[in-house]
């Protein structure tokens, strides 16, 4: 039997052999080398044995104790030869400590397939920044097969080699995988509870951000309401990594240089195009009707176009395009991080639909809809909308 008892400041190991075998570890410990234990998971010597720990014979007439472990801060630093690891490894006080922490059910020494990650130290559970949580490694200790399992995926590869030339009543490879699909899978901690609460924070100030800006437009600069208005966008779609101002584009067929709102770079380097109109209520689609139908404004189509047109040149320009970007933005750009130019998109932001009715509400879906394969067309109460749903969304992970 092992188990494991804290003593002061020392991690110790109880080992009570089996009846019969009391006395098998005298003399194996007369000398220096390691001994194994459970299946050679672990190894105890003589440098550990700590016979004058003694609380009391353990309930046995042989009982053994070895120092596994010492308290550093809030953590017990592991003897590295007791599990034949190559790293330090430290497991917080508060952890339940017993054989199965180390050994899975299939005497699989548990730490000592670290050895090839590359790390220096370990920590598990408490509060070091670098300590992989407590649940995490409860939930991978799980993970390791049992001998029922074992037995199973045995029976299932023997039936998959055998079916071909015998026949097979039972289904083992089937049964095997009908099992796993029941078991728990593995997973780690859960990002979005873990971040609810910093992201429900975060979109409830992006909300009062943009309620403000909306009462005191007026107050604003173009320049300085497309900076901000900008920055949110960037929340809400955490792919675009930069953003360029009056990026330059080569109008192939006036034979100059036209300025976009804003290009933007995603984590892989392609481009897209954002145009940031300030939010005249007036500008999507017509009160009156024409041909029973409400049409874009000249606001809305004009921008469309501008930003259709931005979109073909930037094609157009291919290599040589990307070449001069990378050379204009290259000290603003992550590390090898290189632009590319292949079929960009594009975005508009601009006015608000709160007012319109019905019908008008429709025909500007349609015109969306539309445009939708090149350009996303969003208003301000789009915008504001969809960070209300996305706070709503984080906020109940934070009750869950």
């Amino acid at each position: 039997m092992i188990d494991f008892i804290r003593s002061g400041d020392h991690l110790l190991m109880i080992y009570v052999p089996e009846r019969g075998a009391d006395n098998w570890l005298v003399k194996p410990l007369e000398k220096k080398e390691d001994i194994p234990l459970s299946g050679r998971a672990l190894h105890v010597r003589q440098e550990i044995y700590q016979p004058e720990f003694n609380d009391g014979d353990y309930g046995m007439d042989v009982c053994y104790r070895f120092c596994v472990g010492n308290l550093v801060d809030d953590y017990y630093q592991i003897d590295r030869r007791f599990l034949g690891i190559e790293y330090d490894l430290f497991i917080h006080h508060a952890l339940k400590f017993r054989r199965s922490m180390f050994v899975a059910e299939t005497n699989i020494p548990i730490f000592r397939g670290f050895n090839d990650y590359g790390f220096n130290a370990l920590y598990v559970g408490g509060d070091h920044p670098d300590a992989l949580p407590e649940e995490v490694f409860k939930e991978m200790l799980r993970q390791f097969p049992n001998t029922y399992e074992l037995k199973k995926y045995a029976r299932a590869r023997v039936s998959s080699m055998l079916r071909s030339y015998i026949p097979i009543k039972e289904d083992h490879e089937a049964q095997y995988l009908k099992y796993r699909q029941r078991k728990k899978s593995a997973k780690g901690y859960q990002p979005q509870k873990v971040f609810a609460c910093y992201e429900t924070d975060k979109f409830a100030l992006l909300v009062e951000k943009i309620e403000g800006m909306l009462v005191s437009a007026d107050t604003y600069s173009e320049s300085q309401w497309q900076a901000e208005i900008l920055q949110v966008i960037q929340f809400l779609y955490p792919k675009y990594v930069c953003a360029f101002p009056e990026a330059p584009v080569m109008d192939s067929l006036a034979g100059k240089h036209r300025k976009i709102d804003f290009l933007l770079v995603d984590a892989s380097g392609y481009v897209d195009a954002i145009e940031i109109k300030k939010p005249f209520s007036e500008c999507l689609v017509t009160s009156n009707r024409y041909r029973d139908n409400h049409v874009p404004m000249r606001e809305l189509s004009g921008t469309i176009m501008q930003l259709e047109k931005y979109l073909y040149h930037l094609s157009r320009w291919g290599q040589t395009g990307e070449e001069r970007l990378n050379d204009r933005y290259s000290d603003q750009l992550p590390n090898e991080l290189r632009i590319k130019i292949v079929n960009p998109s594009g975005m508009i932001i601009m006015g608000r639909d709160a007012a319109l009715s019905p019908d008008q509400r429709t025909d500007f879906e349609v015109i969306r809809r539309k445009f939708r394969h090149v350009v996303e067309i969003m208003t301000y109460d789009d915008l504001l909308h969809r960070l209300k749903v996305i706070r709503a969304q984080f906020k109940c992970k934070v009750t869950l």
